[in-house]
């Protein structure tokens, strides 16, 4: 028996200078039902995926 799988993509949160330090769950969120919040580091490459839920930070310039 072979199992199909779906592919879920998580959509692309974009973050500027100012919301640095980045989190996850986003500080916008309730927070009761999620994730332990963790810090990113947005600032090396532009661009940082959450360990937990897999959403994906980018870092706009302005």
């Amino acid at each position: 028996m072979s199992e199909q799988q779906e592919q879920v993509t998580k959509p692309t949160i974009l973050v500027t200078n100012a919301d640095i330090p980045v989190c996850c769950p986003p500080k916008d969120q309730a927070h009761w039902n999620l994730h332990p919040r963790v810090y990113l580091d947005i600032e090396s490459d532009g661009s940082a995926d959450c360990p937990y839920c897999g959403n994906h930070f980018e870092l706009q310039q302005e």
